[in-house]
């Protein structure tokens, strides 16, 4: 099987801990190198195995045996760095939220494309097979209707920590790190909304929100809910509604948490309940499915729209949060 290489822009926490991981687990990629400016390429390297450790990000990218490569930087950093990567020749899987604007969504996707090379945002939870069966369940018409989605994701932080997610620099908060995943769902199943509003807590003293809530309005009249916080225990779920019934997934953008195991809750007109566990490994998943199509042996996990749009959505979440009132989207382009 022919492999994808591989190469990493940054030690960051999460390529420590679950992509260096995936990408050695994938069949079809190979991790051959890694990529610090703050001199821990090495002992990272080293750590794990990984051939090559590089001092500075324009080296990995010169190097011409990495044709991809995985960009876990700090949110404001993530277009830059995509770009400069695109201009080397390399596939880019950037971390969410890949872009935080419209306009960096549109630089990312031209320079990319100009370049010849893939462009996926990072949304592990997407290749958890819990999804199609979701879909599945939905498309058979057992719930009905859908008419409303609801999603949470959640997590206690120490506030008082230094900690990059809460960086007003660095595009920090409650919203960019944990609100995209439901925001994305929310999107994914029901498309762009005519509207949202947004509200939140944002301390004086850190600047960016620690928990948020909003709600999006649709032009048919349907309503999606999501909430994110950095303040309330782990919770990670979204909620389908129906006119005939509801599917919860409890464990939607974690359930590595879990071992791996999604857990579905069908509730019928009458309250009766079963459940469903299906099981998968979401981030080997992303890998594998990125690389299949960087290497042109499998389909574009994504359709090209889901950047700009996702991007899209954030910043008008962002502008109603900062403004205190309701935003109204554009028509799509």
């Amino acid at each position: 099987m022919r492999q994808l290489q591989w190469g990493i822009l940054s030690t960051a926490g999460i390529a420590r801990k679950a992509m260096i991981p995936a990408i050695q687990a994938a069949p079809n990629a190979r991790l051959t190198a890694i990529a610090s400016e703050s001199g821990k390429a090495g002992d990272v390297a080293a750590e794990y195995g990984i051939p090559l450790a590089h001092n500075s990000f324009r080296h990995l990218l010169e190097d011409p045996d990495v044709e991809a490569v995985y960009v876990p930087l700090p949110n404001h950093l993530h277009a830059r760095w995509a770009c400069e990567a695109a201009r080397h020749g390399k596939h880019v899987l950037c971390e969410k939220p890949a872009a935080l604007t419209r306009e960096e969504a549109r630089t990312m996707q031209a320079t990319c494309d100009q370049a010849g090379v893939a462009l996926m945002e990072g949304y592990m939870y997407r290749h958890h097979p819990q999804h199609a069966r979701a879909r599945e369940i939905m498309d058979s018409g057992e719930i009905g209707e859908v008419r409303q989605v609801r999603g949470l994701f959640c997590f206690p932080l120490d506030l008082g920590a230094e900690n990059i997610r809460l960086s007003r620099e660095a595009a920090g908060g409650s919203l960019h790190d944990v609100g995209c995943y439901p925001l994305d769902v929310l999107r994914r199943l029901l498309g762009m909304p005519e509207a949202v509003t947004v509200v939140g807590r944002v301390p004086d003293a850190l600047g960016v929100d620690t928990s948020v809530s909003g709600i999006l309005r649709y032009a048919d009249g349907r309503l999606a809910e999501f909430a994110a916080s950095f303040e309330q225990t782990m919770l990670n779920r979204y909620e389908v509604i129906g006119t005939r019934g509801r599917l919860l997934l409890s464990a939607a953008f974690r359930p590595d948490k879990q071992g791996g195991v999604g857990e579905l809750v069908i509730t019928d007109e009458q309250g009766r309940t079963r459940r469903e566990w299906v099981h998968g490994d979401q981030y080997p998943a992303q890998i594998e499915a990125f690389s299949a199509w960087a290497l042109g042996e499998g389909p574009a996990p994504d359709i090209p729209s889901e950047l700009l749009d996702q991007a899209t959505l954030l910043e008008a979440c962002r502008h109603s949060l900062k403004m205190g009132g309701t935003v109204i989207l554009a028509a799509p382009e």
